[in-house]
């Protein structure tokens, strides 16, 4: 493990599990949706991939469209087509949801069909 990579995980407050899953990344009221891959989870933070990083900014949702949950993220980092994000508040689509995820609740609804 190189002295930087062993320097990010000493950082994290727990381990990553890694993933291969569908997601995506919506600013507060999900006007703008960008689609993301998520590579790593954990109770804390994820890192995600995608191909328009830098059109992301501000207050953002991550939608893991397999199981129909939200999270409130923070950008912590950049680096490339990466984002490694700190989760804050988890929601449930399934289950009765707030007025301001309506949105995504629409959107994760349409991916799920497919």
């Amino acid at each position: 493990m190189s002295t930087s990579s062993a320097a990010a995980t000493q950082r994290r407050y727990k381990g990553r599990q890694r993933t291969l899953l569908a997601g995506k990344l919506a600013n507060a009221d999900a006007t703008t949706t960008i689609d993301c891959v998520i590579r790593n989870i954990s109770d804390t933070g994820a890192m995600v991939e995608t191909t328009s990083p830098h059109l992301l900014s501000g207050p953002l949702q991550l939608l893991q469209v397999k199981d129909g949950v939200v999270w409130d993220v923070e950008i912590v980092w950049r680096r490339g087509n990466r984002i490694g994000l700190r989760l804050g508040d988890r929601h449930d689509l399934k289950a009765g949801t707030e007025a301001q995820l309506k949105a995504l609740r629409a959107i994760w609804s349409q991916m799920a069909l497919r």
